[in-house]
C-alpha cells in the first residue's frame, strides 16, 4: 500500500522535478502553491514510481482526505498505476475515494476510468484567472485605460521607484514589509487571514524553492508592494501579491513590474490564481481582463455495485 508523507522541505524539493513538466495551467500543480498551503490543507505526498500523488484535507465540499490528479512521467500507464494505488489505499482504509482540484484533462481520465461512478463538480470560487502576460506588462489599449492611469499615477507620484529582486540580502526588508502589511491591512475573512500567514511562510522559502520574488521600492527607500511567484512552462504563476493602499497605483505597479521582471523570454501567460469567492478580489481580478478561467473539479467516485 502506498505511503503518504508530509510535504516537508525535503519532499517539496523532490516534488519539483515531478511538477516541472506538468501540462496543466492550474496553480495547484506548482510547488509554490503546494508549499504555501501545505499546512492549511494538511498536505501529504506519496511517490509511486515515476508519479507523485498529493493528498489534501479540503474543508469543502466535504471534510476528509481527497487526492489530486497524479503528476510526473511514465505516460498513461504510470498514471493508471497511481490511480490503482489510490483506489487500493482508500479501499483498505474504508474511506471515500474522491479527488480535488482536478484539471479538465484529469477529469476526463477519471470519467473514462469510472464512468457514471465519477461525479465531477466545478467550483467557480476556485477557478484560476489566466491572462496574457504582455497585457499585464503595459496595460495596452482602451480595455486597460483604468489600470494604465493608475500605473502612470504611481510613477508620477513616486519617480525613481524601482523593482528589487528578493535575495538573502534583501529578504529582511521584504519580511518587514509583509509584517507591516498585516498590521496595516487587517484580514476581512478567515481565508484572507490564512493567506496572509501563508504568504509570510512562502517568503521564507523563496531561496529554497528557487521562486521569483521582488518588491517595489520608492526613491525614499519605502517598500510599497511585493510579489512572489514562479514560471512553469509558458506560464508565470503569481502566488503572493501585496501592495500598500496609501500609495495609489501600487497594485498596478507591482502587477506590471512582476510581469516584466519575473517572466522568461518564452513566457506567454500569467496565472494570478483564484479569488476564493471574495467579492472584492473577484472584481479586481476581472478588471485585468482574463483571457480564460482555469476550472478545477472535485470528483467523487461512487462505490462499485456488488
Amino acid at each position: 500500500m502506498i505511503t503518504f508523507q508530509p510535504v516537508t522541505d525535503e519532499a517539496a524539493l523532490r516534488l519539483v522535478d515531478y511538477l516541472a513538466g506538468q501540462p496543466y495551467r492550474s496553480c495547484d500543480y506548482t510547488i509554490g502553491a503546494i508549499y504555501q498551503w501545505r499546512a492549511y490543507f494538511a498536505s501529504a505526498v506519496a511517490f509511486v514510481g515515476p508519479v507523485a500523488v498529493l493528498r489534501a484535507d479540503y474543508p469543502f465540499p466535504e471534510d476528509g482526505h481527497s487526492y489530486m490528479f497524479p503528476i510526473g512521467g511514465g505516460g498513461s500507464a504510470a498514471i493508471e498505476a497511481a490511480l490503482d494505488a489510490v483506489e487500493e489505499y482508500t479501499a483498505a482504509l474504508g474511506i471515500p475515494l474522491r479527488y480535488c482540484a482536478v484539471p479538465e484533462a484529469g477529469a476526463a481520465v477519471l470519467r473514462a476510468r469510472y464512468g457514471a461512478r465519477a461525479v465531477c463538480t466545478a467550483h467557480r470560487d476556485w477557478a484560476d484567472y489566466l491572462y496574457m502576460l504582455d497585457d499585464l506588462k503595459t496595460f495596452p489599449g482602451k480595455r486597460f485605460h483604468g489600470q494604465r492611469n493608475h500605473l502612470n499615477r504611481f510613477y508620477k507620484d513616486n519617480p525613481g521607484s524601482r523593482y528589487v529582486p528578493i535575495t538573502w540580502d534583501t529578504l529582511p526588508r521584504a519580511r518587514a514589509f509583509l509584517t507591516e502589511y498585516v498590521y496595516r491591512t487587517p484580514a476581512r475573512s478567515p481565508i484572507e487571514a490564512e493567506e496572509q500567514c501563508r504568504a509570510q511562510e512562502l517568503l521564507e522559502a523563496v531561496s529554497l524553492l528557487q521562486l521569483q520574488a521582488g518588491y517595489l521600492e520608492t526613491a525614499r527607500g519605502d517598500i510599497v508592494a511585493l510579489a512572489i511567484g514562479e514560471v512553469v512552462g509558458d506560464t508565470l504563476y503569481v502566488h503572493v501579491e501585496k501592495a500598500r493602499l496609501d500609495y495609489p497605483g501600487a497594485y498596478q505597479a507591482i502587477v506590471s513590474a512582476f510581469a516584466c521582471h519575473a517572466a522568461q523570454p518564452d513566457t506567454r501567460y500569467c496565472n494570478r490564481e483564484d479569488d476564493s469567492g471574495e467579492e472584492g478580489l473577484r472584481r479586481s481580478k476581472e478588471a485585468y481582463h482574463p483571457v480564460a478561467m482555469i476550472d478545477k473539479y472535485w470528483v467523487n467516485i461512487a462505490p462499485a455495485r456488488p
